[in-house]
């Protein structure tokens, strides 16, 4: 049986963790996945360690810079430590699946390997998003993440746009922002030493989450990190 580390929590001011963090919850046990959930990244390296196949992410800690963050910064301010960055490092390098949903791309913004990881990462004052609206996310690509979903799929969400992409990246999906955007990845596979990453862009709400595109989506991912086909 698939044990699976989930990792929901941060700010709440924009994202409701706890809610979303429960609906992935749902998500994988329905799938028959064992789930261990912790909302703060300190606590990863314990569960990580203790047999876990899978780290899904969807949380939001970071250094939290600018003025517009300043009523916040004192209590959700994060750096993220050094035994935290090892825990991570070496569970995906050693061959631990990671998926990687919405804001995981914003997290850890002192630490560039994350990025690397991740296979892409926000940059501030580059990287944007609209507010959440309708989306239609063309799949591109021929793979066992995005299988069953047709050509497109449609959801409500935010569509995170010029993100510091890794070219190594394997993108299987993509979204605009704006009618008249650029295509941007939303949907990503990547490789870190031995181990399988997915990043899927969608998440914002319990609603994105559940919506039957994106759960097939998320599901799939996370077969595929644990080496299912």
């Amino acid at each position: 049986m698939t044990r699976v580390v989930v990792l929901a929590g941060g700010l709440p001011h924009a994202h409701d963790f706890a809610a979303t963090g429960a609906a992935l919850v749902a998500l994988y046990q329905a799938a028959g996945h064992t789930v261990d959930v912790v909302d703060h990244p300190d606590a990863v390296a314990a569960p990580l360690t203790a047999g876990a196949d899978a780290l899904v992410v969807s949380a939001l800690y970071w250094t939290m810079g600018g003025d517009a963050y300043d009523r916040w910064r004192a209590e959700w301010a994060y750096s993220t430590p050094a035994a935290t960055r090892r825990a991570i490092t070496g569970f995906v390098a050693g061959g631990g699946g990671l998926v990687a949903n919405h804001t995981a791309s914003i997290c850890f913004d002192d630490w560039p390997e994350w990025g690397d990881i991740v296979g892409g990462s926000w940059h501030w004052g580059q990287s944007s998003h609209p507010p959440a609206g309708p989306v239609r996310a063309e799949v591109i690509a021929e793979h066992p993440v995005v299988a069953g979903l047709g050509v497109s799929f449609e959801l409500v969400d935010e569509v995170y746009g010029g993100l510091d992409l890794r070219p190594d990246i394997d993108v299987l999906a993509t979204a605009r922002r704006t009618p008249d955007d650029a295509d941007q990845p939303v949907v990503w596979t990547h490789r870190y030493g031995a181990g399988r990453v997915v990043y899927d862009g969608f998440g914002h709400d319990v609603a994105s989450i559940t919506d039957a595109g994106n759960a097939r989506a998320l599901t799939q991912a996370l077969e595929w990190v644990t080496g299912g086909t």
